[in-house]
């Protein structure tokens, strides 16, 4: 190569990185206190504690048979899902049990009768 292609060469891959340096968005700047843990804030997370805080003030707006009522609500519909949960954990290790024990009547009955 001709040092005019290598200049050439070089000039394209500037262009190249100035278009994917300006094409990047900006990279947020973090300023934390000196020993503090490290804790970036993202898009998701600010809107999860959006709704957090949403949820906490109307519990705390409801009077105290709302707050009873509520909890009563949340722990019932919570074992629901849990015991659904166990469910579906106690059918796929019975399901798991059945195919070791349909493998095991292969392998014992039919297995052995088939010409090698």
């Amino acid at each position: 190569m001709n040092p005019q292609e290598n200049q050439d060469w070089e000039r394209k891959l500037q262009e190249l990185d100035a278009q994917i340096n300006q094409s990047l968005p900006p990279s947020p700047t973090i300023e934390t206190e000196p020993g503090q843990p490290l804790q970036v804030q993202t898009k998701e997370s600010q809107s999860i504690q959006s709704l957090f805080n949403k949820i906490s003030n109307w519990f705390q707006g409801l009077p105290g048979a709302g707050k009873v009522a509520v909890v009563a609500v949340a722990a019932l519909v919570g074992f629901g899902l849990l015991r659904s949960v166990l469910y579906l954990v106690a059918s796929l290790i019975s399901l798991a049990i059945l195919a070791g024990l349909v493998y095991l009547a292969y392998k014992l009955f039919i297995a052995p009768k088939s010409p090698d």
